[in-house]
């Protein structure tokens, strides 16, 4: 996948970190999330300090987005996990007009609500 696009009236460069907040709203959008990409760490306030993301956005052949999750204690993780796959990967085939990509969702913990 590349990031850069032309068309008739000039480049177009996406930052990894647009994909990445598309990416991680649309996880947020399922039930049965608690958090998502460095909300899901302890020690959130160093991580945005440092500016690192959570989420991680790898690009070789095609495009795969490794996404961490806190997942809600009465839901079914897999099924939530397989939700959040379907839910980025629409959203990205959508928004971004890309060809491939691969979603791997991390379940870091499993809380109460």
């Amino acid at each position: 996948m590349n990031r850069n696009v032309s068309s008739e009236y000039g480049q177009i460069k996406i930052h990894k970190r647009a994909i990445r907040q598309l990416a991680e709203a649309a996880a947020k959008s399922i039930k049965g999330v608690k958090a998502v990409g460095w909300e899901c760490y302890r020690f959130k306030w160093l991580l945005k300090f440092f500016d690192w993301a959570g989420t991680r956005i790898v690009f070789d052949r095609e495009m795969r987005i490794v996404i961490p999750v806190v997942i809600l204690w009465e839901e079914n993780i897999v099924d939530v996990a397989y939700e959040i796959q379907k839910k980025v990967i629409t959203q990205m085939l959508n928004g971004l007009n890309i060809d491939s990509l691969s979603v791997d969702v991390k379940v870091k913990k499993v809380e109460r609500g």
